[in-house]
């Protein structure tokens, strides 16, 4: 069970060994909605494999590891934590960066942010600043583990549509509903449309999103499992806390 390399808001650290105990039998295993990967990286993997993510900077990173890890692990080995660095990645211009720069940047970002947001440098006051942007020993395992593995940047229905077969399992983690801090338009109209193409997959799905009287009504023919979730990466001691989440299945 490998740890990904980054964290990602909404990641399902805590949900993956549930939900990978709740995986059916499949030969064809997709990721609709990747971000940082707990699920792929902490299940066995399937004859094929698909991980599809709408953020191109983020595909980008897995697919730089998949081909090109050695070269990511000899760049970051002279990187370190600072306020300016960070400013200076986040200010780049992208079209003047190769796809393995493009990587790298983006990995020190997420990394080095608050809350693995990119926005802002994280800093603390009762811990000392990370001596490594990322333990680089652990590449060659994210290669290996992305070998046989197809890597999409695509719209979650132009995958299923591809992908779709009477043995494959969609795995969908979309933006929670009406949930403030994703940085894609994800509203009802791209709910509704997620609910339509998994209700008429010859495959199988799981599904995780927040508990939510309009996800229930959505998703109200198929079967839900409640989970309580504790989220604690917040600047708001409020918004920390048990929330309540939904694991809805076809099958």
């Amino acid at each position: 069970m490998l740890k990904p390399p980054i964290n990602r808001m909404g990641g399902k650290s805590k949900l993956r060994k549930t939900i990978i105990n709740m995986l059916p039998d499949h030969v064809c295993y997709v990721e609709l909605f990747f971000g940082a990967g707990w699920v792929y990286f902490g299940k066995d993997p399937a004859k094929v494999e698909v991980i599809n993510d709408i953020d191109k900077e983020l595909i980008n990173l897995f697919r730089m590891i998949k081909y090109h890890a050695p070269e990511i692990k000899r760049m970051l080995q002279y990187e370190f934590s600072d306020r300016d660095i960070f400013e200076e990645y986040k200010n780049y211009s992208l079209e003047n960066l190769t796809e393995i720069n493009r990587a790298v940047r983006f990995l020190y970002l997420i990394t080095q942010s608050f809350g693995s947001k990119c926005g802002n440098y994280g800093y603390g006051t009762n811990a000392v600043p990370k001596q490594q942007i990322f333990h680089t020993e652990t590449l060659n395992d994210l290669k290996e583990r992305l070998k046989n593995t197809y890597v999409e940047n695509l719209s979650f229905e132009k995958i299923i549509d591809k992908y779709d077969r009477e043995y494959t399992c969609f795995f969908a983690d979309p933006p929670y509903f009406e949930t403030a801090g994703y940085g894609n338009e994800f509203g009802e109209k791209e709910h509704l449309l997620l609910r339509d193409k998994l209700s008429n997959i010859e495959g199988k799905f799981i599904l995780t999103i927040n508990d939510n009287l309009q996800v229930r009504e959505w998703y109200k023919d198929f079967n839900l499992k409640e989970v309580e979730v504790n989220y604690s990466v917040s600047r708001n001691e409020k918004a920390r806390g048990k929330y309540k989440e939904l694991i809805i299945t076809n099958y």
